[in-house]
């Protein structure tokens, strides 16, 4: 299979697709509010790790671990501070 890019790419596109659908259903809405939208994103972030480190792309795997870890770390407060 690894001589196949064709075959490569359908099994990312299925492996992308599936972990989409997964972290749709971590959004909720309730009463006009929308929750789980960091956490469905977050889903795919780490779909997209895992195909990196597949692929043997070690440093993208690293800077997207660290870009989610940055993002969930720090912007949830900001968001707060924003929202008063």
């Amino acid at each position: 299979m690894q001589d196949n890019p064709e075959a490569l790419s359908r099994v990312l596109y299925g492996l992308m697709t599936g972990i989409g659908f997964i972290g749709g259903g971590a959004i909720l809405k309730d009463r006009g509010n929308v929750h789980g939208t960091a956490t469905a994103a977050s889903i795919w972030n780490t779909g997209a790790v895992g195909a990196a480190v597949a692929f043997q792309r070690y440093e993208v795997a690293v800077a997207l671990a660290a870009v989610n870890f940055v993002i969930l770390r720090f912007f949830p407060p900001l968001k707060n501070k924003l929202l008063r």
